[in-house]
């Protein structure tokens, strides 16, 4: 009977952890909270790099807020007046891809690594994009 408590408790967690586990190439092992939960939040880039391999460090960045019910926003300051830009998002390809639409415009980005801090895209070109949480 212990046996069994044991055997059934480790299934539990095989199963918990099975399914909320990271698959990202630069991303951590095991994460308890879900994709949905650690995209959801305000973002500002950190900087760029090209598929040439040359940085950009963002001094300025946008406020980027993806929402839980798949909506977001962009936030800049242009000419000093604060413009907003909505979109939409939501996971593509077994949820290895950010698929983001703005005014018919749709960009699909590789997620290369995603936590609660950090989220690393790659568009169709090559460039990285790396965010962090604001």
């Amino acid at each position: 009977m212990k046996t069994l408590k044991i055997t059934t408790l480790l299934l539990a967690l095989a199963m918990v952890f099975g399914s909320t586990s990271c698959k990202y190439e630069d991303g951590p092992g095991i994460s308890l909270r879900s994709k949905t939960a650690r995209v959801t939040g305000d973002w500002i880039i950190e900087k760029y790099i090209d598929a040439n391999g040359n940085e950009d460090i963002e001094d300025d960045s946008p406020t980027y807020t993806f929402e839980k019910d798949g909506k977001g926003s962009a936030e800049f300051d242009f000419l000093g007046t604060v413009q907003t830009i909505d979109f939409t998002w939501e996971f593509a390809d077994s949820k290895k891809n950010l698929k983001i639409t703005s005014d018919g415009d749709v960009s699909s980005e590789e997620i290369l690594r995603l936590t609660n801090k950090e989220m690393w895209l790659k568009d169709s070109d090559g460039d990285k994009t790396y965010f962090k949480a604001k």
